[in-house]
Order: C-alpha cells, then sequence, then structure tokens
C-alpha cells in the first residue's frame, strides 16, 4: 500500500502544472508596463453590493442602455502601472488663467480653431472591462497612443481640442449604484491617453462621472491634472455638500476663453449658466462656450424645449453651446451667428452598441482683428465613425465621398427654427461654412 501511494504522488508530480503566477512584463515598444493575469470566466470578481452608498445627487439620476456582451473565452486581465507624471509645460497660470504658450499650428497667428468631441468613455463599463475585446483591454495591448492615432495629428494642429470624458479614471471599484448595469470606468493612467491623443480640456459633469462616488470624481480631476489636461464642470451646483464649481479659463494667442459645464440642465440651474457667463465676461473673455450634457439619449433630433433653453443661454451671452449625452449625432442650428450643437454623438466609446455610428470632429475658428477684436469665420466638420468591439476602438475617417456626405447629412437640420438656422443643404458636400456679419450662413469663403 505504501509503494502504491508513492507511486500514484510521483504520478501527479508529472501531470499537474502549478498555476501560472503573475509576471511584470516591460514595454520594450512604449507600450504600458503591465501586470498580466488569466483567468477563466467563472472565475471573475463581482465587486461588492453591501458598500455603503453615498448621497444621490439630484443632477445623477442612475440611466442604462442595455447590457454588455458576454464573454465565454478566457481572460487576459492587463493592469497598468501608474504612468509617469507629465514633464513637459504646456502652460502657464496668470490671473486663474491657463496661458497656452504653444498653441496649434495650423490656424496661424490671426486665428484660433477650437476642435470639440463627442462622448469619449476611455474604458469600459466596470462588469465587461476584462473582456479581451474591450476598449481597455484593447488600449492595454496597443499601447496609450493607439486610441487616438487615426486623428491625433488633426488634433495636434489645432489651438485647443475638447471632449467630453464619460468615464471615472479610477482604482476604486465600489459603484454608487451596485445594481447600475453601465458603471464606466478606466485605469487612472489611461489620462495619458487622452494627453497624447491631442485632447487638451475636458468636461467631467455627466450622468457617469460620479459612477464611483465623489471619491472617484475627485481621483478623476486628478488623475488629469497629472498629465496636465485641463477640466472643467459644475457638479451639484445648487447644493451644500459634494459640491464643485469648475469653470474653465484658458488663454490662447492673448485671447481668454471661459468654459462652463452643466449635467441635465433645468430651469432652476440657468440661473446659475447665466451668473458664471456675467463673471467670466466681467474678467474679460472674448470666448465663453457652454457645454451641456442633456438632450434625448438615442434621438437624432432635440427635443422641442431645448431651443427655447439654448435661446436663453446664448441671450446671456454665450457664444457656442456645445451640447452631448445622446449617444448620436444631432443637427447643428446657428442662432444670431452663434452655432449650437446639440449633440456631438460618441467619438470614442466601447460599450454601447448598435448605435449609428455617425460621428465627427466639430471646428470652429474665430478671426482676430489687429484691434483685439474676435470674429467667428467659419465652421468646418471631419466627419469620422465610430467603431467598437473586435478590439477596434479607433474613429475611422471618412474619405470616400458618399460616406463623407451620408455623415455629414446627420448635422443639417430640416427646418429653420424660430430664429434657429439650419446648415444648408450644401454642407453635406462641402463639411464647411461660413458666418456672415449678420448673422447668415454661406457655403463658399469671399474672394
Amino acid at each position: 500500500m505504501r509503494v502504491m501511494t508513492l507511486l500514484f504522488i510521483l504520478f501527479l508530480s508529472f501531470t499537474v502544472s502549478p498555476a501560472p503566477a503573475a509576471a511584470d512584463t516591460p514595454s520594450a515598444t512604449g507600450k504600458p508596463r503591465v501586470r498580466i493575469v488569466v483567468e477563466t470566466p467563472s472565475q471573475k470578481v463581482t465587486p461588492s453590493p453591501t458598500a455603503s452608498p453615498e448621497p444621490v445627487p439630484t443632477e445623477t439620476p442612475d440611466i442604462s442602455q442595455g447590457s454588455a456582451e458576454a464573454d465565454t473565452e478566457p481572460v487576459i486581465l492587463l493592469i497598468p502601472t501608474p504612468a509617469p507624471p507629465k514633464t513637459e509645460t504646456t502652460a502657464s497660470m496668470q490671473d486663474n488663467y491657463l496661458v497656452y504658450d504653444n498653441p496649434g499650428s495650423g490656424s496661424g497667428d490671426d486665428m484660433i480653431t477650437l476642435s470639440f468631441l463627442g462622448d469619449c468613455s476611455i474604458g469600459d463599463s466596470l462588469n465587461a472591462r476584462n473582456n479581451i475585446s474591450s476598449m481597455t483591454q484593447s488600449i492595454l495591448q496597443n499601447g496609450d497612443e493607439w486610441l487616438f492615432s487615426t486623428v491625433s495629428d488633426t488634433l495636434s494642429r489645432d489651438d485647443f481640442t475638447l471632449a467630453n470624458l464619460e468615464v471615472v479614471l479610477t482604482d476604486r471599484t465600489s459603484p454608487l449604484y451596485p445594481l447600475k448595469v453601465f458603471n464606466m470606468i478606466g485605469y487612472p493612467a489611461f489620462s495619458r491617453v487622452l494627453r497624447l491623443g491631442g485632447i487638451d480640456g475636458l468636461n467631467t459633469v455627466n450622468n457617469h462621472c460620479i459612477d464611483f462616488r465623489y471619491g472617484g470624481y475627485e481621483d478623476t480631476l486628478a488623475n488629469l491634472e497629472s498629465e496636465g489636461l485641463m477640466h472643467f464642470g459644475s457638479l451639484n451646483p445648487a447644493r451644500k455638500t459634494n459640491r464643485y464649481i469648475d469653470l474653465g479659463r484658458i488663454e490662447i494667442k492673448g485671447i481668454r476663453i471661459g468654459l462652463i459645464g452643466f449635467t441635465y440642465p433645468t430651469n432652476d440651474n440657468l440661473k446659475l449658466i447665466e451668473e458664471d457667463i456675467r463673471t467670466l465676461r466681467s474678467e474679460g473673455c472674448q470666448i465663453v462656450i457652454v457645454s451641456l450634457h442633456w438632450g434625448r439619449e438615442e434621438h437624432q433630433t432635440p427635443n422641442a424645449s431645448q431651443f427655447p433653453y439654448a435661446q436663453k443661454i446664448l441671450d446671456a451671452g454665450a457664444d457656442v453651446i456645445w451640447g452631448h449625452h445622446p449617444h448620436v449625432l444631432q443637427p447643428v442650428y446657428f442662432h444670431d451667428g452663434k452655432p449650437v450643437f446639440f449633440s456631438t454623438g460618441n467619438f470614442v466609446f466601447g460599450t454601447i452598441k448598435n448605435l449609428d455610428p455617425a460621428s465627427g470632429i466639430f471646428q470652429l475658428t474665430w478671426n482676430l482683428g489687429e484691434d483685439g477684436s474676435v470674429t467667428l469665420d467659419h465652421f468646418t466638420m471631419i466627419p469620422t465613425q465610430i467603431r467598437h468591439g473586435r478590439q477596434e476602438y479607433r474613429p475611422l475617417v471618412l474619405k470616400e465621398k458618399n460616406d463623407r456626405k451620408k455623415c455629414l447629412q446627420h448635422v443639417i437640420g430640416k427646418t429653420d427654427r424660430n430664429g434657429f438656422i439650419r446648415l444648408p443643404d450644401g454642407f453635406a458636400d462641402t463639411g464647411v461654412v461660413y458666418i456672415n456679419s449678420d448673422g447668415s450662413l454661406r457655403l463658399t469663403e469671399v474672394p
């Protein structure tokens, strides 16, 4: 019996392999240093629903948009090490304004060009980010420069690029709403993905910004700042607790630009928006941009109430309204020569499937007069298409004429509405419209 036992133990020692240990893998190609762990789907760890929730803000209701795709393959977890701090200086602080000394070269000294992007998730929902085909794993496998590599040259040539950040950059894994389907999360190191992609400033208030509680929101702000990224947005502005009033203040080519961000704007906080506009104007801002996370999800037209709301904000002194949240493009309108982007759609977004993929880079260019004046000259849209899944999430820049036209038609309204002028039909062919001094639009530049 003892001999048989020894033989059985010897047999096991040759047939059973020990579980592989996690290993640190350095990058020889500039990709992020990661720790690789292999799991089977049955071993996936789900977040604990027993954590004590913090007070629920009225501005951030639980909105779910379907279920994440299941993945039955073994999962490779790539866990990034912290990104090194950004060393180069891109801006200096003067009178609470970030003064950018090295803006993009594409617009010349006598113009300012700003780019606006829609929703950028830079991660996944908590319950999907470990899937091998997720955006998270794709970024970690392909490197920090990969996600925006198809558009980074374009974004680096403008003077400033803005995006709506619809993800929490944190190591926390205890969500505010444990049963919410889409608790959007990205690793802290992913702030570097934004910087290397050519993005300069981010709106941080939306219906996902406190998916991982207010601590997660503060982590996001700190991680953006570690990469030198400007952020703005007012969260819970009417409350006494968990209140973040964050106005964006930048200066480019001697022109001060103010940025205001609100999510789910209501008549109650319209007065707060108007107060912020007055504050920025009193500081000498010549361009004021109001970012609104609003509208109906998955609807390709704004609702009727958004038009009078937009007019009140423009009448209060805003120059641009930049909207997002529906996840699809909606028409662009002009009111007295001022643009309203009702929805800039998604730009890079890995979680939501089966939506219209049309997207774009929205660009506004102002002329700078010798007398210090600033005049909006033209609006350009570079048509793109979002991609999600199969480890390909990079924006696809559309080059074929028919593809470009089909995309551009999404932002052309059917009719003018109560003082709001739609883009002309020819915009679908040119992608550029010029603004006359009387607020009317034309398709060709005056010789």
